[in-house]
């Protein structure tokens, strides 16, 4: 069954899904495509389009490396098929919504008041991903009385390069554009795009969630901490997004990014950004893939790409490091969820110490976040041993379970596990509606009480086969980290 809504751009045209209460849009483009000389240039606003946009199918993903990235484990658990078509055209979302009936001819909201709108941000390392990955289906969220955004950015050199000639090139036509972090600036265009047409779709354009996986939770934190969002939602999930450790710990200089492009140009033979921007797109990721890390970073061991191509402080979307700002309470007003798995990025400390680092980055985010005068979050901990292998809890692993896709994945789930997934599900988008993960669960019974974190109280929700609050799980862990880090909450 077809279905068409009337957006400020022209119609849509979307799919009932399986479930005929889910319509599907694929496709809408937010945003002008990023070619030619709009290649690292801020997003422009989209031109309505003739007649009525079929939404059907996903748009190609931005150029990246292939077949289907660059870790052969994370490529068997969600990969998408390598056949997909890559394009810097790239700048499209999609809308999983339970709130339209009728048919092409008559379509109609019948919701009875504006629904909770959640905007999906993928994550890749910023330099992989999409939005088709079959884990993000929105469907199960929809069920549950909200508005399912996914978003597409593009990624690695498209999306991160950063270069002080962009800065003067924006100088020089006198206005306030940004000139670097463009996927960041994707990112936010697409939300923009949701607060002027989702009421179209049933959602409330004042009732926002973005939340996102890994590099899209770090991405997240980022939207949060930009200046240039003031009111744009109004609440955050951040799923194995690392918080304030790891890849968030410290980002980068304008300068350092310079320096970067600087050898990529030298690589490839050109003098200008005009002559940059000529170069075709996979003749320019193949020679962002082969460059090296900067020979000062100490980092040859790493992925070049997760070194080069990484967002930047460029003074205008970035204007500081973000535990700066959180600890000025600079950030935007909005309430956050968020956690971590339990086996994620494991790390020794100096004095041999495992430490699971994923999950200080995260205490570190929480106590900057109280200390900065904001409500203390609600915090989890996924403790789930994956079946079908050893990989135990890995990174992002909680994926599966807060879209409820499992019976897409490969692995040999039970029972339970489609019990815990229900729950989250519930968690997640209770939090989307109030700002709070409490309420009832399908059966209407009250799911397990979620109470907001307290340092060095523990306040974790547990998410695992048995879902409960834990307390005192990890103090010695939290004060070591927080002591290390010279947070305040350690005092």
């Amino acid at each position: 069954m077809l279905r068409t809504v009337q957006t400020a751009l022209g119609p849509v045209e979307g799919l009932a899904a399986p479930e005929p209460e889910i319509t599907v849009f694929r496709g809408i483009p937010f945003a002008a495509p990023p070619v030619g000389d709009r290649r690292w240039r801020a997003p422009r606003p989209v031109e309505p389009w003739p007649g009525t946009l079929a939404a059907y199918d996903f748009a190609p993903a931005c150029p990246q490396p292939t077949p289907g990235g660059s870790n052969e484990f994370y490529d068997r658990e969600w990969g998408t098929d390598p056949a997909i078509e890559l394009n810097e055209d790239c700048l499209y979302l999609n809308i999983w919504t339970p709130a339209l009936r009728g048919n092409r001819r008559d379509t109609r909201v019948v919701a009875d008041h504006p629904l909770p709108v959640m905007v999906w941000i993928h994550g890749g390392a910023y330099q992989t991903g999409c939005t088709a990955e079959k884990e993000f289906d929105g469907s199960a969220l929809a069920r549950r009385g909200v508005v399912v955004v996914s978003v597409g950015y593009r990624l690695n050199v498209f999306g991160f390069l950063a270069h002080n000639r962009l800065r003067e090139e924006a100088e020089a036509r006198h206005d306030d554009e940004p000139y670097a972090n463009f996927g960041f600036l994707d990112q936010r265009a697409g939300i923009r795009w949701v607060v002027k047409n989702i009421a179209a779709f049933g959602g409330d354009p004042e009732n926002i969630t973005i939340f996102g996986q890994s590099a899209g939770a770090s991405s997240v934190l980022a939207q949060i901490c930009s200046p240039l969002n003031r009111g744009l939602f109004q609440r955050a999930i951040m799923q194995s997004g690392a918080g304030l450790g790891m890849f968030n710990r410290h980002q980068q200089s304008l300068e350092d990014g310079h320096r970067t492009a600087e050898r990529l140009f030298e690589a490839l033979g050109v003098s200008s950004l005009d002559e940059a921007r000529q170069v075709p797109a996979a003749e320019l990721l193949a020679a962002a893939e082969a460059l090296p890390v900067p020979p000062e970073s100490g980092r040859e061991g790493d992925w070049s790409m997760m070194v080069n191509w990484v967002p930047c402080v460029d003074g205008r979307f970035i204007t500081d490091q973000y535990a700066r700002t959180i600890a000025r309470g600079e950030q935007n007003e909005v309430e956050i969820l968020l956690g971590n798995t339990t086996g994620e990025f494991m790390e020794t400390d100096a004095d041999g110490t495992l430490l699971p680092a994923g999950e200080v980055g995260n205490l570190k985010l929480i106590a900057e976040w109280i200390r900065g005068g904001r409500k203390a979050p609600y915090y989890y901990r996924f403790d789930v041993a994956m079946p079908g292998d050893d990989a135990g809890a890995f990174h992002s692993s909680e994926l599966w379970f807060s879209f409820g896709t499992l019976a897409t994945c490969w692995r040999p789930f039970v029972g339970w596990h489609y019990d815990l997934s229900r729950r989250m599900v519930a968690y997640w988008t209770n939090f989307a509606a109030t700002g709070d993960p409490n309420g009832p669960d399908a059966d209407g019974t009250p799911l397990p009480e979620w109470t907001r974190y307290a340092p060095f109280g523990g306040d974790a929700m547990r998410l695992g086969q048995r879902t409960r609050m834990i307390r005192d799980w990890n103090t010695n862990v939290e004060r070591n980290a927080l002591l290390q880090w010279g947070g305040a909450a350690a005092d």
